[in-house]
């Protein structure tokens, strides 16, 4: 009797102690588990903050007919030598906190449509004899520029702001007023989305990752700036049309930002490129 006894002791307590290593197992993958997740997201930034979605908004122009667009999202990496300089200056407008302008009209050349001020020439406005414009100091600019780049304007010239308006340089101003020619986009409009994946800081670095998706006619299209066509992503929305992140995650083209801290804390854009998922 004492033999069996001992025996159901000694098994209870084998039983015992191999639920407690199991138990310790357990208990050291969940803390490499949580510990691996800290690691991998330590440098994650919330998406929702404010810093976070103002370099995402640095190229979501209003209106996307002015600027080039979406330019960014191209099937090819983006920097700012592939940026042509109306460009540039374009968006720096548009960016530009422009609070302090002056307004001033012009009369109109006889028997013409148009105004002409030295070199500049505007059209006049709508059931009038006079052009009028508004002047802008030409460092409002100039510091929109440097934020947007990190660099300074290596050539001041003239640019149009949108389809109808263009700016032109006159000593320390700019003067910008309705252009002589303008243009009309025809055709059905694309609707564009983005969806933020992460952002990550890295040293003086912060990188952002989207998905992005224009779709125009019940098509999809893999980047703003081309026509090749993303048929997997066609396909679905034609089946299900309903856009969520779900679907941009799985159908969209991923895309790469990065933005680079100045000395002063501000970050401006260095580059944009698809990436594979």
């Amino acid at each position: 009797m004492k033999k069996e006894n001992n025996k159901k002791v000694i098994k209870k307590k084998f039983f015992q102690d191999k639920v407690l290593v199991i138990l310790v197992a357990i208990l050291v993958i969940l803390c490499l588990v949580i510990l691996g997740i800290k690691f991998a997201t330590r440098n994650h930034l919330d998406t929702e903050s404010e810093l976070v979605n103002e370099l995402h908004n640095y190229f979501n122009s209003d209106d996307l007919g002015n600027c080039e667009g979406l330019f960014t999202y191209s099937e090819n990496k983006i920097e700012y030598g592939n940026i042509d300089s109306e460009t540039r200056l374009c968006l720096a407008y548009q960016k530009a906190d422009i609070k302090d302008i002056e307004t001033g009209t012009i009369k109109a050349t006889k028997k013409k449509n148009t105004c002409t001020m030295d070199e500049m020439i505007f059209r006049i406005d709508e059931d009038t004899k006079e052009c009028s414009y508004i002047k802008i100091k030409r460092s409002i600019i100039d510091d929109s520029y440097k934020k947007l780049y990190g660099k300074d304007i290596e050539k001041n010239e003239s640019f149009r702001v949108d389809n109808l308006n263009i700016c032109y340089l006159k000593d320390d101003y700019y003067y910008c007023g309705l252009s002589e020619t303008f243009t009309y986009t025809l055709g059905n409009e694309s609707m564009i989305y983005r969806v933020m994946e992460k952002a990550v800081e890295k040293g003086k670095e912060i990188i952002i990752y989207d998905y992005f998706a224009k779709i125009n006619n019940n098509t999809c299209f893999k980047n703003y700036t081309t026509t090749t066509e993303n048929s997997n992503c066609t396909e679905e929305y034609k089946n299900n049309a309903e856009i969520n992140y779900k679907f941009m995650k799985k159908f969209g083209t991923k895309y790469k930002h990065v933005f680079k801290k100045t000395n002063n804390g501000s970050y401006y854009w260095v580059s944009s490129e698809p990436i594979n998922k």
